[in-house]
């Protein structure tokens, strides 16, 4: 195989895996919604991170399925970011947590000014 082809292959296979990732992460908003979670805002990011502001409450969906937490749970929210070799840096929004099954959960946006966007959302809609 000449190396256009093994591109080719690799655009092929990243693609598949992307849409098998799509598709695992909207069952889990399915379930959430089924569940009885009322979504009122999403604000993207990987993993996705959706509100319910009737509810007061947050969720983090992930493949293996979603954390659900409560407005009061949230201890702080704060952007973290990094220098990496994969990418130029790495951008996300770090919830500090109280009562939950995890102490802290990160979601990760492309850019500073995506991140920062979600972020102040956030904090308008839970107050932290």
């Amino acid at each position: 195989m000449g190396s256009f082809q093994w591109f080719i292959l690799a655009v092929i296979i990243m693609a598949g895996l992307g849409y098998w990732n799509y598709q695992r992460i909207d069952g889990q908003r399915k379930e959430l919604l089924s569940a009885g979670f009322q979504i009122s805002d999403d604000l993207k990011g990987n993993p996705g991170l959706v509100v319910s502001t009737s509810q007061r409450q947050v969720a983090v969906l992930i493949p293996t399925g979603y954390l659900r937490v409560s407005f009061d749970q949230i201890q702080h929210a704060e952007i973290r970011s990094r220098d990496t070799a994969e990418a130029e840096t790495d951008f996300r929004i770090a919830l500090l947590l109280d009562g939950a099954p995890v102490p802290e959960v990160e979601i990760g946006y492309q850019n500073v000014h995506s991140v920062e966007i979600a972020l102040k959302k956030l904090r308008q809609l839970t107050g932290h």
